[in-house]
């Protein structure tokens, strides 16, 4: 299962720190990021690297199919609000750099994965979008992400 990043445009308040916005040392990388510079100092073993994005993948899906949410379970899970044309989430303390969402298609309908990462763990959060309907964007609004339907 492939899936596509949405481009989250982000209010004026993101803040960056002098260029050194995506420098982590010590105690203050995360598994994500460790995995991301270990895949990427191995150029050199691209057979190995399809392999582990295969079965990652395969696992991905099998997890995902498990655990995907209708939109109003997850809308209710955040107290958010939707309408025909957006999905408004509360997400107060949500890094806004690393905040991510994905698509991917499955059965004629988009599924969204919505990532929050935070130091010690995270959620990950994945729903069906009523066939017809998909991602267009979104955006942070404050301490609210709004997600824009098609």
């Amino acid at each position: 299962m492939e899936w596509t990043r949405v481009d989250v445009q982000s209010d004026a308040e993101i803040e960056s720190i002098g260029g050194l916005a995506d420098l982590k040392v010590g105690l203050d990388t995360d598994a994500e990021t460790m995995h991301r510079g270990f895949l990427n100092e191995l150029p050199h073993l691209s057979e190995v690297m399809e392999m582990h994005d295969s079965v990652v993948s395969d696992i991905e899906s099998r997890v995902i199919s498990d655990s995907v949410s209708t939109l109003g379970e997850f809308v209710s899970e955040f107290g958010g609000e939707w309408s025909e044309s957006e999905i408004r989430l509360p997400l107060e303390k949500t890094n806004k750099r690393e905040f991510a969402i994905e698509t991917t298609i499955e059965n004629d309908s988009q599924i969204v994965r919505m990532i929050v990462p935070e130091r010690f763990g995270g959620m990950i959060r994945t729903f069906r979008l009523p066939e017809g309907r998909s991602v267009s964007g979104a955006i942070w609004e404050g301490e609210f992400v709004t997600i824009k339907l098609d």
